[in-house]
């Protein structure tokens, strides 16, 4: 790829965010490669190990957003925001990893805002002749005790 590969990752990353944010999940799901896959885990120190909550392919993924439409959190018509910060980005020939680390928060119909949870999203990317795209997706999260059900993806 281009000698701005990093710069290229870290707005593909804010622009992931931003989908989500705005619920426009084609978009967030063009991001993918057709083999990629999509993992929420979290470490719990009473199991001593990490768990893995949801683990996706982009076609099931593609499935589970069909059905955003009859999840709570949206019928209750919760907002999000993630505020998102980039603190790794490896290039090598035509693959990378990043690393960034997210705060998610959800403002309710009546305007309250409030943190909803923490994390970090571990992602590998595999660049195209003329992009890149995520071949792996792990939303590592800090937050285990979530307050709605979750929109998922995070």
């Amino acid at each position: 790829m281009t000698d701005n590969s990093r710069d290229t990752l870290i707005q593909l990353l804010h622009l992931s965010a931003r989908y989500l944010d705005d619920s426009n999940h084609t978009s967030f799901l063009e991001l993918f490669t057709k083999d990629g896959e999509y993992l929420i885990s979290s470490y719990a120190p009473e199991l001593a190990d990490k768990m893995i909550w949801m683990r996706r392919s982009r076609d099931e993924l593609e499935d589970r957003l069909a059905a955003v439409n009859e999840h709570e959190w949206e019928i209750a018509g919760i907002e999000q925001t993630r505020v998102l910060s980039v603190d790794v980005v490896s290039v090598t020939d035509n693959s990378a990893r990043s690393s960034s680390s997210f705060s998610l928060f959800h403002t309710d119909a009546e305007g309250r805002s409030e943190l909803y949870a923490v994390g970090r999203y571990e992602d590998e990317w595999a660049a195209t002749k003329s992009v890149w795209l995520l071949s792996r997706r792990e939303v590592q999260l800090k937050t285990r005790l979530l307050k709605l059900l979750s929109p998922l993806p995070v």
